[in-house]
């Protein structure tokens, strides 16, 4: 699995992609891991867009996500203008595996030099609030978390999250790996150089079965097929 940070660019202050672009230089992905999942053995720090150990996988540049520079995020919001309005941050406190990811961002954000309202509610709260198009102060929102399954994130194709339309069509139409390769790196340059959205973490669902239950596939999404009970 990946965790996810997602911006609203319709409204101030993440319509600005320099805002954006702080906002990720604020991201610490051990910190989410650490708060989120806890275990090491069950977790990675990986600035790969498309999942690290995959032939897509390619680190982001100069430690963004894994190495925060504050310094640096609080010249962005000064140059971009950035009015000191406290950002929406919604919290979901019914899906355990995102609550503790907004108290960090909050807190990595303020360390950036944002001012943070985070805001607690259930998860159908959250994703019914997540369609408005209004600004906060109106209803709407302006960050909160998901995850992805690692088998919806593998390349340009399949993930949602990526917008460059014209490189991800090139991905779709080529077939030499060498070169969809290259294309994934600049698909991944361009969410980052956008701001798009932060993959801010990789962490893996552990599973159980009983001795008698037998087939149980090796997969990046839970399998329910091929399993055999004597």
């Amino acid at each position: 699995h990946q965790f996810i940070i997602r911006f609203n660019h319709l409204v101030k202050p993440f319509d600005n992609p320099k805002i954006r672009q702080a906002a990720l230089l604020a991201m610490r992905q051990e910190d989410y891991l650490k708060a989120t999942v806890g275990e090491p053995e069950f977790y990675k720090v990986c600035s790969a867009a498309f999942v690290c150990g995959t032939p897509n996988a390619f680190d982001a540049p100069n430690g963004l996500l894994v190495k925060p520079d504050f310094e640096k995020a609080k010249a962005l919001l000064k140059e971009a203008g950035y009015d000191g309005t406290p950002v929406v941050l919604m919290q979901s406190t019914t899906l355990p595996v995102l609550t503790n990811t907004a108290p960090v961002t909050k807190a990595l954000l303020e360390q950036a030099g944002f001012k943070v309202d985070m805001q607690s509610m259930d998860w159908q709260t959250l994703v019914t609030r997540r369609t408005k198009k209004e600004p906060p102060s109106q209803g709407g929102w302006n960050v909160f978390h998901t995850f992805s399954v690692a088998a919806d994130i593998l390349n340009p194709i399949s993930t949602s999250y990526m917008v460059a339309q014209k490189l991800r069509d090139d991905y779709a139409k080529e077939t030499d790996p060498e070169k969809n390769k290259a294309l994934a790196k600049a698909v991944q340059d361009r969410a980052l150089e956008t701001a798009q959205y932060g993959w801010i973490g990789q962490w893996y669902g552990p599973g159980v079965a009983r001795a008698n239950v037998t087939g149980w596939l090796k997969a990046p999404v839970p399998v329910m097929w091929n399993i055999e009970k004597k």
